[in-house]
């Protein structure tokens, strides 16, 4: 018998489950475990086009991160989006 075709799931992020990538709050854990199965390739993710905007203003008005960090941030969202695997959308 044939394996049955794999089942693409699909999840619509927003910025605040994005900011939980790099910042300890509240169902980080959740959003952490999210990031994980997009690398393994299990999930798809799929985000709004002012997403990186809304991250990096959200963090930069954050007292736990300064300019430094705030940049890195930004530059990890932009090697996820690499390669097409972020997909975006007008949400």
């Amino acid at each position: 018998m044939a394996k049955p075709a794999k089942v693409n799931i699909v999840f619509v992020l927003d910025a605040s489950v994005v900011i939980k990538w790099f910042s300890e709050e509240e169902y980080t854990n959740r959003a952490l475990k999210l990031r994980e199965d997009f690398s393994k390739g299990e999930i798809e993710l799929v985000v709004p086009d002012l997403m990186l905007y809304e991250v990096s203003n959200a963090l930069r008005y954050n007292s736990d991160f300064d300019e430094t960090d705030v940049a890195e941030a930004v530059g990890t969202l932009f090697d996820i989006g690499k390669g097409d695997q972020f997909y975006s959308c007008y949400c």
